[in-house]
């Protein structure tokens, strides 16, 4: 096993440490009672940002030991610009979030929260055992994503309030990308930048004969 691959499964493993430490540095158990983002505010907010930088650490760390073809790296590097945007620029205390910084933040965890899952579903493809289940979080994220958006406008998807419905989704969105990133720091070492092409030729390769 290669040192990247090692060093991305324990960025993948301090993820989930982390996320157990903000909550209960914050006294906020999930689901966060305004949003994910105001774990970054406060004396403790360094852990937060530690927190989402170690966890989008580890899928660049996966792909250096195993790179694969088409737009993965593009991705996840976008994805990886966004987590550090939200780290470093901190979001407003409460629930509206209107100040410059607030925006800028909130971008960045747009670009984090979209770009980051479809890098690893992108690199995940290549994975010939563990493909489906990689598909399945990719349709729950879609999934949430909505849900999220939704809940953003005014609509109470989860019958907890608008305000209290996208801060249930947005943790539920967290959580599933931090279970992509597992999933990457475990089948890193069977990922085959081969396998696409050789499921695409062989049906091919068949029938010419």
């Amino acid at each position: 096993m290669s040192g990247y691959v090692r060093a991305g499964r324990w960025c993948a493993a301090s993820g989930w440490v982390l996320w157990v430490v903000v909550q209960v540095v914050a006294d906020d158990p999930f689901p966060p009672e305004i949003s994910l983002s105001q774990y970054g505010l406060g004396p403790h907010g360094w852990i937060f940002s530690v927190w989402v930088i170690l966890l989008a650490t580890g899928p660049l760390l996966l792909y250096r030991a195993r790179p694969v073809p088409g737009p993965a790296k593009w991705l996840l590097a976008a994805g990886y610009l966004g987590v550090w945007t939200m780290a470093l620029v901190r979001t407003d205390e409460g629930i509206q979030a209107m100040s410059t910084h607030a925006k800028v933040h909130m971008y960045g965890a747009v670009l984090a929260m979209v770009f980051l899952p479809l890098g690893i579903l992108a690199v995940l493809r290549y994975s010939t055992r563990f493909r489906r289940l990689a598909a399945g979080l990719g349709i729950a994220a879609g999934v949430v994503g909505v849900l999220v958006l939704l809940s953003a406008v005014g609509v109470d998807t989860a019958g907890l309030g608008a305000a209290k419905s996208w801060a249930l989704w947005q943790g539920t969105m967290l959580i599933i990308e931090m279970a992509l990133v597992t999933l990457y720091a475990v089948v890193a070492p069977s990922i085959d930048p081969g396998s696409v092409h050789h499921r695409i030729a062989a049906p091919v390769k068949s029938a010419l004969q």
